[in-house]
């Protein structure tokens, strides 16, 4: 299926039309996502979905900007109509044509939203290409290319693509949280297994690791177990279910079979599967487990006992995109890379499609004209040229 038309005029326009059609087909819209995430994911994505095409002074600049031209878009599995939206539709709306590989694990909704999108007005269109033919014709076609995935992949891009083509990589994230001595204990706690939880633990922005002060170690377990005892495990249309079946399979064979081999096992998961609930352990700071992207819902907690102890741990790993922290003080960190950082609430509490998104180290890279960096970057922009 290929959706495509000509480019939109007015920004604002295309965003209320297509603002109304998604609300016109909301039903439709959920009953797609509701093979692919909870009830309650997809009901709070299509409300961010709605939030992003709502005119406003953040993305008033839209107009006084242009494309680049053709800009190729690789989209993640989750979150896909959201993630549509960063990644592709917004580049649109900014002027460029947009040609978008959607995974395949969700492209039923990505197909969905584009229709609508394409009836709006905005320059879009899809293809199915084996990735490496889609990135083929990327390096012969693209002014820009937008890629969520491996930081392997990434590399690969930054080195096949002509240095002409400006690229936008988003890979892995790891997001940590830190309880400090002074946190709320069990609002720390649910915190936590919320962000954690997130759209069955498959999302960019959900923590991966805890860092707990080493005098409210055994509080904090306690309430982390008293949460994660509650924990709704289901379908994914039932209304109810906290945790559904994961859309991207295999990832916790990698750690489920041996996790005391990656540390202490405070908490197994409730039953066997895909979805057999949250597992929670005590790590060392320098493991694998810790560093690097599970995923799934596998939660390793790191003891540290003083704020420089805290920031050398901090500085290990590759990626580093969000950072929540608790307490009513703030560690001090010196300098830190962390690009997201929120302050006794969520990151997801903070959630905005028009601010800039990324991380430094290994999970975002933005290469343009005299520019090769890490860090956050608005996508639309990055991705157009002053009138």
């Amino acid at each position: 299926m290929s959706c495509s038309t000509s480019l939109p005029v007015d920004p604002a326009v295309a965003m209320i039309r297509l603002a109304d059609a998604v609300r016109a087909n909301r039903a439709e819209l959920t009953a797609a996502l509701l093979r692919v995430e909870t009830a309650s994911t997809a009901r709070i994505e299509l409300d961010w979905l709605l939030n992003g095409l709502t005119p406003s002074v953040r993305n008033a600049w839209l107009a006084r900007r242009r494309g680049v031209g053709t800009v190729f878009a690789a989209t993640p599995a989750t979150l896909p109509l959201y993630s549509s939206l960063l990644f592709a539709l917004a580049p649109a709306l900014a002027g460029n044509r947009v040609v978008t590989r959607a995974a395949r694990a969700s492209s039923e909704c990505v197909h969905l939203l584009f229709a609508l999108a394409s009836e709006a007005g905005l320059g879009v269109e899809l293809v199915e290409q084996p990735w490496s033919e889609f990135a083929a014709t990327a390096a012969d076609n693209a002014d820009g290319m937008i890629y969520c995935g491996s930081a392997e992949h990434a590399t690969h891009l930054d080195r096949a693509l002509p240095e002409h083509i400006r690229l936008i990589c988003q890979g892995p994230c790891v997001c940590a949280a830190v309880v400090t001595p002074e946190a709320d204990i069990a609002a720390a706690a649910a915190a936590v297994f919320t962000a954690t939880l997130f759209n069955n633990a498959q999302d960019c922005m959900a923590t991966e690791r805890v860092y707990v002060a080493h005098s409210v170690r055994d509080e904090f377990i306690a309430a982390l177990m008293t949460v994660a005892a509650t924990v709704r495990i289901g379908d994914n249309d039932d209304p109810a279910t906290q945790l559904g079946p994961p859309l991207i399979t295999g990832l916790s064979e990698r750690w489920l079979p041996d996790l005391a081999r990656h540390g202490t096992v405070l908490r197994e998961p409730e039953q066997k599967g895909p979805a057999g609930g949250l597992a929670i352990l005590d790590a060392a700071a320098d493991a694998a487990i810790v560093l690097e992207e599970k995923y799934c819902p596998i939660l390793p907690l790191v003891t540290y006992r003083d704020d420089t102890d805290l920031a050398q741990m901090l500085a290990l790993g590759d990626y580093a995109l969000g950072l929540t922290i608790f307490g009513s003080r703030l560690p001090t960190f010196g300098t830190l890379d962390f690009c997201h950082v929120s302050v006794n609430s969520t990151l997801y509490e903070h959630e905005d499609a028009w601010s800039p998104f990324g991380g430094h180290r290994r999970t975002t890279l933005i290469r343009g004209p005299g520019v090769r960096r890490t860090g956050q970057v608005l996508i639309p922009h990055t991705m157009t040229d002053p009138r």
